[in-house]
């Protein structure tokens, strides 16, 4: 029988993984500690599902914005280890115009990283060879602490799940 010692839920930050930022400093995946972090995994050689990701990022941290939460942090961490190094993160994030004071990008250290952040995430994927990947698109909200508040796991999903559990965290909080 299992029973839970506390109601409390589990950090992503207190995973064990490691990731390089595109200055290419070595980074913890609570990188955006003290925040409150958007957060989802791309690769940047992705023609379809991943612009569509940072595009449902943006609309959803739009409507956070709109409901009054400030200081919202995106991490968007890699799962191609082998292709998406520092240097092509920097220049990706620079293509799509992303505001390097709000956007983290990071690159994983090993396969493993990428497979352990994904697995916590809930997010499965598959490398299929030649640069292309077959992956679940998931994006979840982490309060301060790291803690998911609300995700989603379908583009075509209302954001209005984000402003709703960050309401309640308000009320709940009060």
């Amino acid at each position: 029988i299992f029973s839970r010692a506390s109601e409390s839920k589990p950090s992503l930050y207190d995973l064990k993984t490691n990731w390089r930022n595109t200055k290419n400093e070595k980074v913890s995946i609570d990188i955006a500690r003290g925040s409150l972090t958007l957060i989802a995994m791309v690769y940047t050689s992705c023609a379809h599902a991943c612009p569509m990701t940072i595009s449902k990022v943006q609309e959803i941290q739009k409507d956070l914005l709109a409901a009054g939460f400030k200081n919202i942090k995106v991490v968007l961490a890699s799962f191609d280890a082998k292709n998406d190094r520092p240097e092509r993160l920097k220049k990706y994030q620079e293509a799509r115009k992303l505001a390097q004071d709000q956007w983290i990008f990071l690159s994983p250290e090993s396969e493993s990283d990428a497979r352990q952040l994904a697995v916590t995430l809930g997010i499965s994927y598959k490398d299929l060879g030649n640069g292309d990947f077959s992956h679940s698109n998931i994006i979840a909200l982490l309060d301060k602490n790291g803690i998911q508040l609300a995700s989603i796991d379908n583009l075509n999903s209302s954001a209005d799940v984000f402003v709703s559990a960050m309401k309640s965290k308000e009320e709940n909080s009060k």
